[in-house]
Formats: C-alpha cells, structure tokens, sequence
C-alpha cells in the first residue's frame, strides 16, 4: 500500500527518478524550443503528438498531457528532444500515411528515430555514472521499438540490452518489492499521485519485459531479464491509469499455473497484463519445444528430450488462462474495425481492438507451440504403410493432431478476415511474426495436410495471411525476410513431397549422404546455377533444407561432427551449424520461432 502520511522505504522514489538532483531549475526547455530543434512548426508538433495517443496501441507508456510537464525539470535540451523524436518516430507513420496537405510539413519516422538515437546517446553520455533520468529510459524503449520492427539484428538488440540494464538501473524491477494487497478501506488513505507515478514506472518496465521476450525468442536465446527476480506489479487498464482511480493488481509468479489464478483474484482487468501472462507462456511453451542447447543436437534426440508431460501442462495453463479472460477482451468473431475516439475523454476504441487482436493472436500462438511438436515428431503424413487397422488408427491420430495444429492457423484467418482493411497500422508490428507462422502451417497443409482437409481453402486462407503480411512490411518498413522465408518454405516443401513421391525414403537419404559439404556463409549468387534455379527439384531441395552450410566437417546426419580433426571452427567468424549461425550470424536467416528447421529438418529425418 501506499499511504500519504508514511515515510516511503521503496527502493526508487519516484520524486528522485523525475527530478534527479541539481535539476529542479527550469531549464529553458519549451515546446517551441523542440520544435525550433526538430525543425517542425507548432503545428506540426501538435498533430504528431495528437497521432501517437491515437494510434500507438503497442505500449501505454504516458497519461494524455504528461508529455510537456517533464520539460519544467529538464536541464539539457537534448533529453527533450530525444524524448519528443522518439514518441514522433511512431507517430510519423501514420501522419505520413493520413492525406498529402495534412502532412506536407511531416518528416518521415527516420528522420526522428536518427535524432532519437543520437540525441539520447548524448544525454546518456553526459549523465555519467550519476544516471540518467527515467524519462531517457522512456525515449530508449520507443527507439528500441522502432528498430525491433525493422529486424531483431544486431542494431536492435544491443540498444534493447541498454534498455533492461537502464531499467536494472532504475530499479524497475522491484518498484513494488514492499507492496501489499490493499483493503477497500485503506484506499482512502493512499497517495494516488505516487500510485499514478510508479504505474508509470511500471509501463515502462513491461514493454522492456514484453520486447526483451520477443527478441529473445526470435533469435532463440535466453530473456535478459531474471524472472525469479521481477517484483514489479503488472500493469492496471489504462482507465484507472488516466483517472487516477486505484486497482489492486500481483505479479507475474513463476509457476505458470499460477499465473492466471494470481490476476483473476486481483480484480485486474486489464488488457496488458492479461496479454502479458498469455505471452509468458508462449515463452515457456518455446522453451519446452526448442530447450537450451538443441541447436546442436539431432532431432532424435530433440524429440526424446521433449517432455510431453510439461506441453500437457501448458496446454491447461493456456486452457485456464483463455476461460478466465474478462469477456471484455474475448475475441468472439465480431468485427474489429479499429476506428479512433470521437473525444479525446472517450476510451480509445481502437486500442481495445488492438488488445483483442494481440491477446488472440498470442493465444493461438501458445497452440502452434503445443501442437508444432507432434506435427513434426511423428510426421503423419510421412508414415509408412501398414496393417488395414493400423493405418486407420494413424490416419485418425494424424487427423486429429492436424485439426488441433490448423484450427489455431485458422483462428488467426479469422480475426484477420474480421478486422478492418488497414488494422496492420494499428496493431503491434510485432504481430507479423505470428502471421508467418499461421502462414507457413497453411503452406504445410496445401502441400502434404490429409486428405480431409480442403485444399482450395487453405490455399485462400494462405493468400489471405501473404496479403497481410505483405501490408505490414509495406507500413511499417521492416520484416522483409517473413516474404522470403515463406517462399523459400513453401518451394521446398513442395520440392520435398515431390522428391519423397518419386524416390521414396531411400532416395532422399542416398541425397543427403552425397550432399557435399560447404564452407562459410555462401552468397547465393556464387553457388553453380543448378543450385540457384528453384526449378531444379533435387538442388532445391538441398538448398532449403540448408541455406547455410556447416563449418568443415560434417556428420554423415547432416549436423558438424566435433570429434573431426577437419573442425577446428575459427570464433572471430559466424559458426554454422545447420542453418544456426552463432556468435556473429544473422539471426534473421533462421525462421521465427524455429518454425522452419523444425518442420523442414525434422521430416528430412524422417524421409
């Protein structure tokens, strides 16, 4: 609790991260003097601020009107512009996007996150080790935002690892280490400006948590932030948020059963906290499907490890967590059209759809990653031929893991086909990694899905998602690699199932065994133009199945062999092994999630 009249014993005092020492003075920072140094007019100004409280639905990390009050305790002129170029560098899109003569005078998002970038870099280095204030953290999370949509490489993830020792720094991560659950008639006494203060903190706190979860799981490597060490409540709705109206809240506990218990007895309602505990358990799912360390090993020994117990368990979590969502946040079919407050007093109807969308969207990723392993492990589709009783038991076994696999595919169709034409510009951009996913499991199906499923229509639901995906590359200039990944799959499965009909298992086993090995990073354009022409079945399949080669000596499964005198992998360049690139690799060359070696590498051991 939070009583006015205490003295507080909180690790962070919100009056110290606000107005750090020395800086209570006005330092000459106006919102005509930003203008002047950004090089826009006053009006200009207005309607970028106007378009990012309509329009950023990804994270709530500022009250309407909070902005400009943080100017009065600024002493250098570069925190505010790197704050206002940040908060600009997402509005801008759409101010951009919207009709030529409203915004003749609007710079392009670029131009902002460049003076983001740079002029946080300079307030950070002035600083020192006294550190900087927490509205820096702010303009770091929303630059961190702006490059984790363009890719999740090296740029992007070096400023997000800034971002969570910045907040380390800050101590965000037990704003509310002292909290207790608050009664009814204590409410009365709390200090509900200071509540306002460290909700605030806890914002910014979260979208670290959510971004560093994203990256993570792109790139497949731990979060950087220790969940065993997270006592900061998870985020109120923004309507209590706004009107100052106190809702007792919990924490993200690390038992994942736990987790939807904890919120649903709290009362918290919100949104974001809810999405929160359904993308924890997507991570934890990922873990358990692809753990630490599986990059290197066999898909046998994947699949043995795989403990079948722990997807039981968090397919009941996800269960449970789904039937205690408010119904305010259940997606039900309606439509979604996304459309923007008529008073800037209303609640933004567009971000309750936004919240809709994501929490869907996550939900059904949760199943891709539940179901993706039996898919894979026991290729249905691939299996051979048996006993009359047998094949009619595998077939009903295959067609039942594959309802369960594509019904999540087809619930992504859905909320898509529900929503408004242009809802990609309105909802985290992160979202199109899920899109691919469903994307890539229509592809799947199209080509080797059982016969009971309708083929004309999963080729439409695939054109649906390439369409979409296709629009949110286009709007937010970013995640290119989804289209090619997609292509690259859908020929190589195609190619695959062709080879598998023609030559059989044997055949496709004598290929790999006489797949010669290949060192490095090799462009494309070098390889001999058999393996360039997607048209050649058996080159192309050899390439998707390993756009990157291995380092030296290979096994005879396809995988490095350490026991070869031949592999002795030099650290100071990228170290391949099976389209995993460690140490200085691309990360965006493998598939989000995974999806790509484990559905592709996976039935190649199986052929």
């Amino acid at each position: 609790m939070y009583p006015s009249h205490e003295a507080q014993t909180r690790p962070q005092s919100p009056s110290t991260v606000d107005t750090p020492p020395g800086l209570h003075q006005h330092g000459g920072v106006t919102v005509d003097s930003v203008c002047a140094a950004l090089k826009i007019s006053r009006g200009t100004y207005d309607m970028l601020m106007d378009s990012y409280f309509t329009n950023m639905t990804a994270f709530s990390l500022f009250r309407p009107g909070s902005i400009e009050p943080k100017f009065a305790v600024m002493q250098n002129h570069s925190d505010a512009e790197a704050l206002i170029a940040a908060i600009f560098s997402v509005s801008a899109r759409h101010c951009r996007d919207a009709a030529v003569d409203q915004a003749s005078d609007c710079p392009s998002p670029s131009y902002f996150a460049h003076i983001a970038s740079t002029q946080l870099d300079e307030s950070v280095d002035r600083y020192g080790d006294s550190g900087p204030p927490f509205w820096l953290l702010q303009a770091g999370i929303l630059v961190t935002f702006y490059q984790l949509t363009l890719s999740v490489r090296s740029r992007s993830w070096k400023k997000l690892g800034d971002c969570i020792r910045f907040s380390y720094d800050l101590n965000l991560h037990i704003v509310d280490a002292n909290h207790e659950p608050t009664s009814s008639t204590e409410r009365s006494d709390l200090d509900l400006h200071r509540w306002a203060l460290l909700e605030e903190r806890r914002r910014a706190w979260w979208a670290v948590w959510e971004m560093d979860v994203f990256a993570s799981t792109i790139r497949r490597l731990p979060t950087a932030i220790d969940q065993s060490l997270n006592l900061t409540l998870l985020p109120v709705a923004d309507s209590c948020w706004f009107n100052n109206i106190y809702q007792e809240s919990c924490f993200l506990v690390e038992d994942c059963s736990l987790r939807w218990k904890h919120l649903a007895q709290s009362g918290n309602r919100s949104a974001k906290s809810w999405f929160i505990v359904m993308n924890s358990l997507m991570r934890n799912t990922q873990r358990i499907v692809y753990p630490a360390g599986s990059a290197i090993k066999t898909f046998n020994e994947k699949a043995a490890e795989t403990n079948q117990n722990e997807l039981d368990i968090m397919a009941n979590c996800l269960y449970c967590t789904v039937a205690s969502l408010p119904l305010s946040l259940l997606y039900q079919g309606e439509t979604l059209d996304f459309r923007p407050r008529s008073s800037p007093q209303e609640v933004n109807p567009r971000q309750e759809h936004a919240d809709k969308y994501a929490i869907h969207l996550m939900t059904q990723l949760c199943r891709f990653m539940i179901y993706h392993h039996k898919i894979c492990a026991r290729a249905p589709w691939l299996m051979a031929k048996g006993p009359p009783d047998q094949e009619a038991e595998s077939s009903a076994q295959a067609n039942s893991e594959w309802s369960n696999y594509m019904s999540a595919s087809d619930e992504i169709v859905l909320v898509v086909r529900n929503s408004s034409t242009d809802h990609y510009k309105y909802v985290n951009p992160f979202l199109a990694n899920t899109l691919w996913f469903a994307a890539a499991a229509q592809c799947a199906c199209k080509v080797f899905g059982p016969p009971s499923f309708n083929k004309r229509l999963t080729a439409s639901n695939l054109d649906l998602l390439k369409l979409t995906i296709d629009r949110f590359i286009s709007f937010w200039n970013g995640t290119e690699n989804l289209r090619e990944k997609l292509a690259r799959i859908e020929a190589g499965l195609k190619n695959l199932m062709a080879s598998a009909d023609g030559n059989g298992a044997a055949g496709s086993s004598a290929r790999r065994e006489r797949q010669p090995a290949r060192s490095g990073l090799e462009d494309v354009s070098k390889m001999p133009a058999a393996v360039q022409n997607p048209s050649d079945s058996e080159a192309s399949v050899q390439f998707s199945m390993q756009p990157e080669s291995l380092l030296l000596g290979v096994a005879s499964n396809g995988w490095a062999d350490p026991s070869s005198s031949a592999f002795v992998p030099d650290f100071t360049q990228a170290f391949s092994v099976a389209g995993q690139n460690f140490f200085s690799g691309d990360p965006m060359d493998v598939s989000p999630f995974g999806l790509e070696e484990l559905l592709m590498n996976n039935m190649v051991h199986h052929m």
